[in-house]
């Protein structure tokens, strides 16, 4: 219980640390909210200033932080200079995201655990070569080439996908854009996974085990994988953030209504609110997974030190 106490202590300092370092960075941006909110049209003197004082705009940037905060905490992430409230953006957003982040983190983690450990089983033989060509494949080809290219093959070509938008439905509007996510981090996944089963199965712990004559079931899953997923493990767990980051290239190839075209909509039209808002809940979903990692740790390795 210390040691979760010390994570989540740990996190609390960390998130208000790096909200307000994405505050002071996207408010110290060039531009004028209002500006992009009136067009052509020219507002009065009147109307901006209420417009400053209603979203707090005529307040210094730390006391803006301040007021953002304190609706953090009590679940109002605030609304743009349109009126809209980011939390009603959210709602329809992270839905599409999170469906298409966790289909891309299973098929990441099937496809480079598989890969991983056929390249271990006969390491320089040639499923060891093939997995590992896959793997270097996987991580030489830009996400948006490999988007394009399933799109006109399995979409247009073959009818087997939809080339945009989620009218389709889980998984079937899904399985092309996660593939292009999941891509990025196949190969080091498989690295990762080849090279750990390797160290542990010429680890002094596994030879004991093997001359007790503990039956290789039993060893493979209880003492070699086991073992050997822990840095696997790790890497999953920061990988979900990279994830999200690769949403919004993809998001927008794939016209997916996600948090990624969101963040993309936010940042051409200067709204602020919605760009911390979207960095800060990405911040807390790396905060969250990175407790979760340490957790894992320790259920998989209890000898791993807090």
């Amino acid at each position: 219980m210390t040691y979760l106490f010390t994570r989540l202590l740990q996190g609390v300092v960390v998130f208000f640390g790096t909200s307000l370092l994405v505050f002071l960075a996207v408010f110290a941006l060039p531009g004028d909210p209002l500006g992009a909110l009136a067009g052509d049209a020219e507002l009065s003197e009147t109307v901006v200033r209420n417009l400053e004082a209603r979203y707090h705009l005529d307040q210094p940037v730390l006391v803006q932080y301040w007021y953002y905060i304190t609706g953090l905490l009590q679940g109002d992430f605030g609304t743009t200079v349109t009126g809209e409230n980011v939390s009603d953006i959210f709602a329809h957003a992270w839905p599409v995201t999170i469906q298409l982040a966790l289909t891309a983190w299973v098929l990441e983690l099937i496809i480079g655990v598989t890969l991983g450990i056929v390249a271990a089983l006969r390491p320089g033989g040639i499923a060891d070569r093939m997995a590992t060509s896959v793997a270097i494949l996987a991580l030489a080809i830009p996400t948006f080439v490999l988007a394009f290219f399933l799109q006109q093959w399995f979409g247009l070509s073959l009818g087997w996908f939809p080339v945009a938008g989620v009218s389709a439905g889980w998984p079937l509007a899904y399985l092309l854009p996660a593939f292009c996510i999941a891509m990025l981090g196949v190969g080091p996944i498989a690295r990762l996974m080849r090279t750990s089963l390797l160290e542990t199965v010429s680890a002094d712990y596994v030879r004991t085990a093997k001359a007790r004559g503990i039956s290789p079931l039993r060893l493979s899953g209880r003492h070699v994988f086991r073992n050997a997923l822990v840095p696997v493990v790790t890497y999953l767990g920061v990988d979900l953030g990279a994830l999200l980051g690769g949403a919004v290239v993809v998001e927008g190839i794939f016209n997916l209504p996600g948090i990624g075209r969101a963040l993309f909509t936010a940042i051409n039209t200067q709204q602020g609110s919605v760009v911390v808002g979207i960095v800060t809940a990405g911040v807390l979903v790396v905060l969250v997974m990175n407790i979760l990692v340490d957790i894992a740790h320790k259920l998989l390795d209890p000898r791993i030190a807090p």
